[in-house]
């Protein structure tokens, strides 16, 4: 079979880098729409990818064939934000500044006491890289599964028996 969920990945982890400096460069980032306008990269890539998948393997496709080359590309896009998480903290240190300030009030929002703020947010500082990383690594995957999903309903499919010779 022909693969083309390394191209699909790569475009979809550009994008998605691309879109999230601009919301933070205009200082959208912190608003929670933000989070699922980024994620268009990511599905119209898995669509495309979907589509070209089933055309490269002239529609001689299933379901699971074209799911699996979209959650492969959205796999490769998870790397690359992962990647692109450890840079940008690096670049823009005040991510995590802003970070810690939201928690704080959103901590504050929920009623939590003093003692309970500064635990928590002692908590936060000590595993910010860790939760930056696995919130960016889950999200893209969690989406990418949902859109390897769609891309696999919409791609055309049209798997052609193997011959007996060819099942071995």
């Amino acid at each position: 079979m022909k693969q083309t969920h390394k191209a699909y990945g790569l475009v979809a982890g550009i994008g998605m880098i691309i879109l999230g400096l601009i919301f933070h460069l205009t200082d959208l980032s912190y608003n929670s729409w933000v989070q699922y306008v980024t994620m268009l990269p990511l599905l119209i890539a898995i669509i495309l990818n979907a589509n070209a998948y089933s055309k490269a393997n002239d529609t001689n496709v299933t379901f699971g064939n074209v799911f699996s080359s979209g959650f492969k590309a959205s796999a490769i896009t998870a790397l690359i934000m992962v990647a692109w998480t450890l840079i940008s903290l690096q670049i823009f240190p005040e991510i995590k500044d802003k970070g810690i300030e939201m928690a704080t009030q959103n901590m504050e929002e929920r009623g939590m006491s003093e003692e309970q703020i500064q635990q928590g947010l002692e908590m936060t500082q000590k595993f910010f890289m860790v939760f930056a990383i696995g919130g960016m690594l889950f999200m893209t995957l969690f989406y990418g599964a949902i859109f390897s999903l769609i891309g696999a309903v919409v791609a055309k499919k049209n798997p052609r028996p193997q011959a007996p010779s060819q099942l071995q």
